[in-house]
């Protein structure tokens, strides 16, 4: 099991070798069950990084992505109200639409899923190189509409 993580994600460095650093979009991750405060980890730090991504610490650093992770089905109607909050609603993710639903519980806190959670990562971060058949199964985009 060990080897088929290190060769899974040896792949995933390897094709996104020739992307700088500066072209790595960042990623701020809130979770329902904490009434919507930034989830950090080391676990989740390497998954975003091996996907392709920088994980934020803050919602003031303006991040290109915001992930929400599910942990019940009342989500949905406090999304909308979160997306007005006075700091997120000015950050590029809510300005381009680019929010995302993730639903697997215990997202970024099982060793055991490190490898699910950096396929989930990698299909969000960077969907021209990476395809696992996750979306609408763990995660959805969420449309302002």
């Amino acid at each position: 099991m060990a080897d088929h993580l290190e060769e899974e994600v040896n792949i995933l460095i390897h094709k996104l070798k020739f992307i700088s650093e500066d072209q790595r979009p960042s990623a701020l991750i809130l979770t329902q069950q904490t009434g919507f405060q930034p989830l950090f980890n080391e676990q989740l730090t390497d998954s975003v990084a091996i996907a392709g991504g920088k994980l934020l610490t803050e919602k003031y650093d303006n991040p290109s992505l915001l992930f929400i992770v599910q942990e019940n089905d009342k989500l949905y109607t406090d999304v909308p109200t979160l997306l007005q909050d006075e700091i997120l609603s000015r950050t590029d993710a809510v300005q381009s639409n680019n929010i995302y639903i993730i639903q697997k519980r215990n997202f970024g806190m099982e060793r055991i899923d490190f490898l699910h959670d950096i396929e989930i990562c990698a299909e969000i971060i960077q969907p021209k190189y990476f395809i696992y058949g996750r979306k609408g199964t763990d995660w959805v985009q969420f449309d302002i509409a």
